[in-house]
């Protein structure tokens, strides 16, 4: 059966059930102050796993779509470097 990921404001919610916001979670484990921001809208590894703690949940629980059934993350291209250097590689490829 497939799981949606929360919604931004769920896991807001959440955390200010806990007196806690996104920023004070961030600071407090030594990231940018906007990291756990970012998490809540793209993969971001190390935030995920801050949020969740606080949460008292496994990431995968809060966005299914970014791990495998077995609870490994999965793969993304988070730079844009990254996927410009795959994007030509794959148009490199198709002209060979």
């Amino acid at each position: 059966m497939y799981q949606k990921d929360w919604h931004p404001a769920d896991i807001v919610a959440a955390l200010r059930k806990k007196e806690l916001t996104l920023k004070e979670l961030s600071i407090q484990n030594g990231l940018a102050a906007r990291a756990c921001d970012t998490a809540m809208h793209r993969p971001y590894a190390k935030p995920e796993t801050v949020i969740a703690k606080a949460l008292g949940v496994h990431p995968k629980e809060i966005w299914p779509s970014r791990y495998h059934a077995n609870g490994t993350r999965r793969r993304f291209l988070h730079s844009k470097i990254v996927a410009k250097q795959a994007v030509k590689e794959t148009r490199g490829a198709k002209s060979a």
